[in-house]
């Protein structure tokens, strides 16, 4: 985790921004402080941000599991097919 967050490259535009306040400061020094400006943003975001991915996981599982069912009803039939979707009563 921490190689990751030191070879991370900040986001242009955040980089961009910080250069452009400070015009004598060296690329590396802007980095770091693009880096720190973009983890305070993440921190003061985190509960927004668990949520909106809690959310997309949701729809991603729902938009898996309904290609998964057109796949079925394709590829199965009878038995399997009901077995599939739980329609079998023992």
């Amino acid at each position: 985790m921490k190689q990751e967050i030191k070879n991370r490259e900040p986001m242009p535009s955040v980089l961009k921004h910080v250069m452009k306040q400070n015009p004598t400061m060296s690329k590396e020094e802007a980095v770091k402080k693009a880096l720190a400006m973009e983890a305070r943003y993440d921190e003061a975001n985190k509960e927004r941000n668990e949520k909106r991915n809690a959310d997309y996981r949701k729809e991603w599982e729902r938009a898996l599991q309904k290609e998964n069912d057109h796949w079925a009803l394709e590829m199965l039939s009878g038995d399997a097919l009901a077995e599939y979707f739980n329609v079998i009563k023992d």
